[in-house]
């Protein structure tokens, strides 16, 4: 009987676990960045992307549905010099951030797709979730030497006792995207994706609020504050202290197809 009963329920469920395939995958892309450093024109942010590497695991629970892990790896970057804004070219700031981002979440298909040779092979889809993120924003000095710009406090971070606290060097984000998947073969799949991060810190590019005395920085940090040697400015905008920063990835994923084990036992 109480055979019988396991067996009724390994078959009542096995169409779930089926579906559960898995797929581990390769992510080859860019990253890019929206922020106090870039403009706002569309094109800028789609041309000004770098090269971006990742791994991916997916867990297919249902035709419609995918759970998705992933850790990608890219560095962004932004020069004001590059600004068509004759404002930002005489601010003169720039900057560079390698980004290790940790992400989980789940794909939508629109079409009733599966990670196995079916009528429907391809699907687009919409994927998110959430994110946690390292990075490191750097500058050149005057001696184009790459500067780690969170220890130096180029907004005042601790210069005097109303200062306040230097930021954290890791952050979460909330990842939304679109994308387009398919099927190459039982064994290979394809998609391709740009998902954006939304963050929890403006200090992506270490440029959030008001220029400080930079009698109260160190000869460094009071170059790397104001490049430009803007007179003036001291307590004046630096950046948006009312938005957060932005970054994307975006790609193709190539992913190679795992059997179910337990498809294997039924069928034994």
């Amino acid at each position: 009987m109480t055979k019988n009963i396991l067996i009724t329920f390994a078959l009542l469920f096995s169409g779930v676990s089926l579906a559960q395939k898995h797929e581990l995958g390769v992510f080859f892309g860019s990253t890019g960045y929206y922020g106090d450093l870039k403009d706002d024109k569309f094109g800028e942010i789609i041309t000004h992307q770098n090269p971006a590497i990742g791994f991916v695991h997916k867990m297919n629970l249902h035709e419609h549905v995918s759970f998705r892990s992933s850790i990608q790896v890219g560095t962004v970057k932004a020069d004001d010099l590059l600004s068509d804004d004759p404002n930002k070219q005489k601010r003169n700031l720039s900057f560079q951030s390698r980004v290790m981002d940790v992400s989980v979440g789940f794909e939508f298909n629109f079409f009733e797709f599966a990670a196995q040779k079916r009528k429907i092979t391809h699907s687009p889809y919409v994927y998110g979730g959430i994110s946690y993120f390292t990075f490191n924003p750097q500058a050149k000095n005057n001696q184009g030497q790459w500067v780690d710009l969170q220890p130096i406090g180029t907004e005042g971070q601790l210069a005097d006792g109303s200062s306040p606290n230097k930021y954290e060097l890791s952050s979460w984000a909330i990842p939304f995207g679109l994308g387009y998947k398919v099927n190459v073969g039982d064994k290979l799949g394809i998609s391709f994706e740009w998902a954006w991060r939304a963050t929890a810190t403006d200090f992506l590019d270490d440029v959030s609020g008001y220029y400080p005395d930079p009698n109260l920085l160190s000869e460094e940090a009071a170059e790397l504050s104001n490049p430009g040697n803007l007179p003036d400015v001291v307590g004046k905008t630096r950046g948006n202290p009312n938005l957060n920063d932005w970054y994307n990835f975006a790609g193709f994923t190539l992913t190679y197809k795992i059997k179910n084990k337990l498809k294997q036992c039924l069928r034994a």
